[in-house]
């Protein structure tokens, strides 16, 4: 069974949000969205001054539309998997999890 949809689930001490899971079709629309409408400057600059988001502003500057077909066609042809799970405890704040994994 071939992967079809992207789930995010994020759940804090203090609330957890209900994201259903989106067709990748859906992904692709909205990502579109925001590359094309999105003017680089409010995709920059919103980072801290730091090197260790340095790369991720690069990246976020020069990605394109071809470049999100290629990644979501590249998780339509994988099985479903786990692609992100932290679970942390901090003192102050309690247990925070986040998980991304794509369902079938």
């Amino acid at each position: 069974m071939k992967a079809k949809k992207l789930k995010i689930y994020i759940k804090t001490s203090k609330f957890s949000v209900p994201i259903p899971a989106l067709r990748f079709s859906t992904l692709r629309w909205i990502s579109k969205l925001i590359i094309k409408y999105s003017p680089s400057k409010m995709r920059t600059g919103w980072l801290p001054q730091s090197a260790e988001y340095e790369n991720i502003e690069s990246i976020l500057k020069n990605i394109t539309c071809k470049d999100v077909d290629q990644l979501i066609d590249q998780l339509k042809q994988e099985e479903p998997f786990e692609m992100v799970d932290i679970e942390t405890y901090d003192e102050d704040e309690g247990k925070t999890v986040v998980k991304i994994y794509t369902v079938g």
